[in-house]
């Protein structure tokens, strides 16, 4: 194996391992909110730092395997929260794929239509196990808490990627035109 390919591998696995520890955490302190189910995401940043600093293979990478190994870990594997947390990763992955890819969206473009598109598909999810589709009335405000969640990760994210990965940084903002 190359000494690239070791350390980038090297690197998603500490990236799982954060994104893996910042979700178990942030499960002990459940917001005292009127909405139900409604974290913050912070293990998002895990995501998100690997898809500016590698990519979207590596992106799909870290956010699958950190979502499967907190379920294994916390023994939710297979369970609805486990299905909720696969069926919002796997539509947030995608919605941040295609807003980096239209070159449309800074990385908090990026990060908010994550968000969104995570509580979307949670949401969905929710209405279609339980046949409550009620929860479908709780979409605006989940919504509002998403952008603001997917605001506050895109700014940790992009003050690590100017500390840990200046390149690549350097070559998003000259990409997005703010650098020369």
């Amino acid at each position: 194996m190359k000494k690239q390919n070791f350390k980038i591998i090297t690197t998603l696995a500490m990236l799982t391992a954060v994104g893996i520890v910042l979700q178990i955490v942030e499960s002990f302190f459940p917001l005292v909110m009127v909405i139900p189910g409604y974290k913050i995401g912070l293990a998002n940043i895990a995501g998100l730092f690997a898809l500016y600093a590698y990519g979207n293979k590596e992106m799909v990478i870290v956010t699958g395997l950190r979502v499967f190994i907190a379920a294994l870990a916390t023994g939710t594997l297979f369970s609805v929260s486990f299905l909720l947390s696969m069926t919002g990763c796997t539509l947030s992955c995608l919605a941040m794929i295609l807003a980096r890819r239209s070159h449309l969206f800074s990385i908090y473009g990026v990060s908010v239509c994550g968000a969104v598109f995570h509580t979307f598909g949670q949401t969905l999810a929710i209405s279609l196990i339980y046949q409550q589709f009620f929860m479908a009335s709780l979409l605006p405000v989940l919504t509002a808490l998403s952008v603001v969640s997917g605001l506050g990760i895109a700014w940790i994210t992009a003050t690590l990627l100017k500390r840990l990965r200046p390149r690549e940084w350097k070559a998003y903002l000259h990409q997005v035109g703010l650098e020369k």
